[in-house]
This record gives structure tokens, C-alpha cells and sequence, in this order.
């Protein structure tokens, strides 16, 4: 990124993505960029090419700069270190994580297989319960801190990180936004360093020297929203008294359901924990009389039951409100995800709506 450092503009474009999609994106960035839109030192980000009309998102570089302070003094990532990045380069997740490496001097592992060397890894969830059981077989033995973002981080994966002696650093943002909200290890999630965050009418809203400039196509629907100094992309959540961040989830992963909102992220989080469950995807299915319900995509664990785990599930279900309660139970092998590793919902629900996933058994 040092031509964006000089002065110059950059869009960084996903090289996994079908030709078309990729001739459209360049096309994007070359007219908007001729209109104004991009200038000197403006970074241009895409938030999602794996389905649709990959979102370009214009940020400068100083907003990425800012940020190096507080991520350091998070995570203690420095000179000395060789920071891991395991995903591809064109999600912003893992770019930040090679440009806050280069900012500070350290050794970026832009590579696929665990590097003995690594020290500090940048990773969603999905990546991150792949280097623990590397590192639970003997791999990674250098390695002390994990920073996590793009889903929610399931508990039992923060513990056997933990379990390692690994510093574990979540944190909650979005390609709009940047960082929003941090936590270390069994900290409660609190505003990033430098970020203020509030909650009006249960949305989050953040004001920080991270955000991005908006959109490069001025007419883009995205979620995107801004009051003054203040933005957000619709998150739900609150700010409790003590200052810690309640972050629900996506309002745009919430499934409407005779009359009540169920926002799934909370139904996965509530699942994840149940024994026998290696993953979990929660979506909304046609209903005639509800307009939608809840139902679960669950991928077990090696050597667990149908029927035992089924059983299990519904046991966890009932500590949720009804109508947060999946009324259809799927099994898969595996849940499909983007080239970063994040869930791919909408690809989940279209299983569904097809009928490609098995039913779990019936207790």
C-alpha cells in the first residue's frame, strides 16, 4: 500500500472473482474514480464479491494510519513479530491486519499452511478453529496472540485458544466503519480505542477518526448511514452503564416471525455451545401463517448421534424466547463460506429453500 502512502489512489479487487464481476468492478472504479470519487491517498475496498454486486467502499489512508496506536496496544503486535494472515488480501480483514504489520515493522505470512514462525495471526472465526487444532497438534509454537473479527467468536473456541496461552483480541467493525468495538480475551466488549460508540433506539452508532469516506458510487443502496460526525451500518445492540457494548447482531440477519424480530447471530451464539456441534447457521424459511420462521443448519461434530443431538439442541432452544426457537432442524457436512471464511448466508438459506440439507432426526 505504499502508492496509497504517496499520494496515489488504490482499489484492490478479489482475483477469485468470475470475469464478469471482476470487468464490472473495474469498470466501477475507473468511472467514479474519473468522476471524483477517489482521489490521492484514498484506498477503495470492496465489502463482498461472493454474491451480487460487490460494494465498493472509499477510505483514506490516514483513517487506517489511526487506527495503529490502539490495535498495537490491544494486541502488543510489533517489530519483533511475524504476523500470520491466513485469508485472501482483498478482504478488508486481512489487508488491515498486513498493513497494521507493515506500520509497525513487523514480518507479514500472507500464506494458507500454519508458518512455525508466526507470532500473531489476524482471523475469522472459521480460520481461527483451524490454526487451534493445528496448534493443539503441535503446529504454530511460537504463537501468542490471535486477533479475530467477522462473526461472533463461539466461547468454546475463545477457550481452547486461551488454552494455548494465546492472547485473544475480538473485535466488532464492518469495511463502513473500521474498528467499532474491542475485547481481550474474557474482557467485556468495549469501544475501541480512540472510537466513541452509542446505541440510539437499539442501533449502534460510532464516531471515530477510522471511518470511510462512503461509497464509491454515490447512488449505492448500501447500509451505510450518517449524522453528523456519527455512522452506522444498522448493527443492533446497546451500550450498558458501565460503558461495555451489547452488540446483537446484523438487523440485516434478522428474521421477522409472527410479528416478532429474531436476530440469528443470538440464536447461533446460544447453539455454537451445545455438545456436539462443530457449526451452526441460523436463517429465516417461508412460512404461510408466520411469514417466516427460524430453522438451524448444524454441522456435528465427528461420531455424534443424530437423535442425541437433537436432543441436545432442543434442550438449549428452550432457554430462548419462542419465537427465537427453530422450528425445522437441518444437518449439513459443512457450512458454505466466502473467500474470507465468513458465513455465507445467503447461500445457507437458498439450501434451505431447496431442500439440499438433511433433516436432523427426530428425538
Amino acid at each position: 500500500m505504499a502508492a496509497v502512502r504517496a499520494g496515489r489512489w488504490c482499489a484492490v479487487l478479489d482475483p477469485s472473482w468470475p470475469a464478469p464481476l471482476r470487468a464490472a468492478a473495474e469498470e466501477a472504479v475507473a468511472r467514479w474514480a474519473d468522476a471524483g470519487r477517489a482521489g490521492p491517498g484514498d484506498l477503495v475496498l470492496f465489502t463482498s464479491g461472493s454474491t451480487g454486486r460487490p460494494r465498493a467502499v472509499v477510505r483514506t489512508a490516514a483513517s487506517w494510519d489511526a487506527s495503529t496506536a490502539g490495535l498495537s496496544a490491544l494486541t502488543g503486535i510489533g517489530a519483533q513479530d511475524a504476523v500470520w494472515l491466513p485469508g485472501p488480501l482483498s478482504s478488508s480483514l486481512f489487508l488491515h491486519g498486513a498493513w497494521h504489520a507493515g506500520a509497525v515493522g513487523a514480518e507479514v505470512l500472507a500464506q494458507r499452511g500454519a508458518p512455525a514462525r508466526a507470532t500473531a495471526l489476524h482471523a475469522v472465526p472459521a480460520l481461527l478453529e483451524r490454526a487451534v487444532t493445528a496448534a493443539e497438534e503441535g503446529a504454530l509454537p511460537r504463537l501468542r496472540c490471535a486477533v479475530v473479527a467477522g462473526d461472533r467468536l463461539p466461547e468454546p473456541l475463545r477457550r481452547r485458544a486461551r488454552a494455548l496461552g494465546w492472547r485473544v483480541v475480538e473485535y466488532y467493525g464492518a469495511a463502513e466503519l473500521s474498528f467499532v468495538a474491542s475485547r481481550v480475551d474474557e474482557e467485556p466488549l468495549r469501544a475501541f480505542p480512540g472510537a466513541d460508540v452509542a446505541a440510539r433506539d437499539g442501533v449502534l452508532w460510532v464516531r471515530s477518526p477510522y471511518l470511510s469516506r462512503g461509497y464509491l458510487d454515490p447512488g449505492d443502496d448500501g447500509p451505510l448511514r450518517r449524522d453528523g460526525a456519527w455512522a452506522t451500518v444498522g448493527d443492533l445492540g446497546a451500550v450498558r452503564p458501565d460503558g461495555s457494548v451489547d452488540l446483537r447482531g446484523r438487523a440485516s440477519a434478522a428474521v421477522t416471525t409472527g410479528g416478532s424480530t429474531v436476530v440469528v447471530e443470538e440464536v447461533e451464539h446460544v447453539l455454537a455451545a451445545v455438545d456436539g456441534v462443530a457449526d451452526v447457521a441460523v436463517v429465516g424459511a417461508d412460512d404461510p401463517r408466520r411469514g417466516a420462521v427460524v430453522v438451524a443448519v448444524v454441522v456435528p461434530a465427528l461420531s455424534t448421534g443424530r437423535a442425541d443431538l437433537r436432543t441436545r439442541l432442543d434442550e438449549a432452544a428452550r432457554a430462548l424466547p419462542l419465537a427465537a426457537r427453530p422450528r425445522r432442524w437441518y444437518r449439513a457436512a459443512a457450512l458454505p463460506r466466502t473467500a474470507a471464511g465468513k458465513l455465507d448466508r445467503p447461500v445457507v438459506a437458498a439450501a434451505v429453500a431447496s431442500g439440499s440439507v438433511d433433516l436432523l432426526a427426530e428425538p
